[in-house]
Parts: structure tokens; C-alpha cells; sequence
């Protein structure tokens, strides 16, 4: 008998709940603004919006998963900087209680991604697997032996060294980071698309930076094929969508960092799931809880 399940997207700008089936399919679905600086009005909302899709698909849960933006372990949510929540909130705690009997699992949302990625996407079949996301920030998820690690995984917040100084990751890799990196270097451009624009057009300030961004971004990633060894990554993120310009010089100088211990090679994937990764992840996890 198919499973009914509950997924919950929370991230900083929208709420999305959905109820979905084990193949990952929406029955029914419900988009809101996230309500930032009260969490305790924002679980009373995802409570009622969980009442909505059930009323809705004619379906009754058989688990929930939630998938937000913020720092989570064992389905502990701390702070979520960009709800306004510092200390956290014990949505678990808030759902088991609402929802007596129904398995409940909450995670850091690239923790999510991962794990969807490796049960349904680009990385099935691999067991231990990632996901990068490059967009205005770096976030990241592991699979490790089939099972997701649920660890904060605040990856973009690495430092790196440039000029002499030490900088976050993301600062100076991201999207928005590449924007800081032109400007540190004399090229102003408005958005990371605009440099790999110039990239693509051999513009030559434009290629001398790129090459100073493929050895940043490529030693990071380098690092992180060095702590969890990785078959493959599955990657999104506005970023991506100039991988056809950079991604096989990613890949080549992020294995040059890591030649000589002769692990996996990096690979990376477009990821399947894009705009639903959210729920789609969250749905996951309602399912491996039900499994157990």
C-alpha cells in the first residue's frame, strides 16, 4: 500500500508543504511567505498548512519531513539565520506532540538534497555520494554508506587563503562571491553570470580571474573529496547553469589537488532535482523514517 507523506520546504524567503506519495509525486502542495523572527507562528503555520494538503489530496500522513535552512542535528534545529531564528526551535517536538504516533525527521536542507540525490537522482547506486550547491552562498550534503550525515555541513564557511588574507569560501566562490573576487582583482561585473559571459568570450582580465577562482574553488572542493571520498556529486545552484563553461576545469584542477592519494576522482553532476529539491528531499526522509 502506497505512503502518504508530509513534505515541508522551509526556506528563507518561502514555506512549501506538500503531501506526496513514495514515488515522490505531489497530490497536493501549498506556497507561503516563511514567517521570520517567530518561530513558534511559523510552526503554527506549517501545522495548518498540513491540515490543508490532507483536506485537499483526500490523504491521511503516514510521516513528515521537513527540510530547512539552518543548522540541524538529530532533528534538533538550531540557528536558521536567514528565518531570524538564533537559538533555535524544537519544531520536532512541536509535531510529535501535534501529530501523535507519526514519525517525524527534520534536516539541514543540502542534507536533504543529498539524500534524494542518492535515492532518487543522479548519485542511486553510489554509496557514499554528495551535493554542492553554488549559488549566492556554497552549501553542501554527504551520503555516506547509503545514510545521510546529519551534520551541520557549513562548507562554504571553510576559510581559504587569498592575498595573504583568510576569507570564507563562499565569499570569494560563490556567485555572489565571484562579484567580490572581480572586484578585489579591478573587474567590476554586476553578477557572476556577466564574468562567465566574459570567460566565455576569452575576454583576458576576465579568463586571469577565473583561473584564480577555478584554483579556490577547486582546492575547496579538493579538501572536501579528501574528508568523505565521494563517487560522485550531484550540483545546482544559479551558478550551475554556466557549468558548460567551467565544469571540466573545475574537475581537472580539483584533481590535480588530490593526484597523489589516489581516492576517487571528482566527478560532478547536474543534479535532478531542482526546484522541488526541497520538497522532494523532505519527502525522503519521511519515507527512510517509515522504513526503519
Amino acid at each position: 500500500m502506497s505512503k502518504n507523506l508530509i513534505a515541508i520546504d522551509c526556506g528563507g524567503t518561502n514555506l512549501r508543504v506538500a503531501m506526496m506519495d513514495e514515488e515522490l509525486n505531489i497530490k497536493a502542495v501549498h506556497r507561503v511567505p516563511s514567517i521570520k523572527n517567530d518561530p513558534a507562528k511559523l510552526c503554527d503555520r506549517m501545522i495548518e498548512l498540513i491540515a490543508t494538503v490532507e483536506e485537499e489530496s483526500g490523504l491521511k500522513k503516514d510521516a513528515i519531513g521537513m527540510s530547512i535552512c539552518g543548522v540541524v542535528s538529530h532533528n534538533r534545529v538550531g540557528r536558521c539565520g536567514n528565518l531570524g531564528i538564533e537559538f533555535g526551535y524544537d519544531f520536532h517536538g512541536r509535531f510529535s506532540e501535534t501529530f501523535s504516533g507519526i514519525p517525524v525527521r527534520i534536516a539541514n536542507d543540502g542534507n536533504c538534497s543529498a539524500y534524494v540525490e542518492s535515492r532518487f537522482g543522479v548519485n542511486k547506486g553510489y554509496l557514499d555520494s554528495g551535493f554542492i550547491t553554488i549559488s549566492s552562498g556554497i552549501g553542501i550534503g554527504i551520503v555516506h554508506n547509503g545514510e545521510m550525515i546529519d551534520l551541520p555541513m557549513e562548507a562554504g564557511r571553510q576559510v581559504i587563503e587569498y592575498c595573504d588574507k583568510l576569507y570564507e569560501a563562499e565569499y570569494l566562490c560563490s556567485g555572489n562571491g565571484i562579484v567580490h573576487l572581480c572586484a578585489y582583482e579591478g573587474l567590476r561585473v554586476p553578477n557572476a553570470k556577466t564574468f562567465f559571459d566574459l570567460v566565455k568570450a576569452n575576454d583576458k582580465e576576465a579568463r586571469r580571474i577565473y583561473n584564480i577562482w577555478l584554483r579556490l574553488l577547486g582546492t575547496w572542493l579538493g579538501n572536501l573529496q579528501l574528508l568523505f571520498n565521494c563517487n560522485c556529486y550531484a550540483v545546482s545552484g544559479g551558478t550551475w547553469q554556466a557549468s558548460d563553461v567551467y565544469k571540466e576545469d573545475l574537475e581537472k584542477v580539483a584533481n590535480a589537488t588530490i593526484a597523489s592519494w589516489h581516492i576517487n576522482p571528482i566527478v560532478l553532476r547536474t543534479a535532478k532535482y531542482s526546484q522541488d529539491v526541497g520538497l522532494a528531499g523532505a519527502a525522503s526522509l519521511a519515507l527512510h523514517e517509515l522504513e526503519k
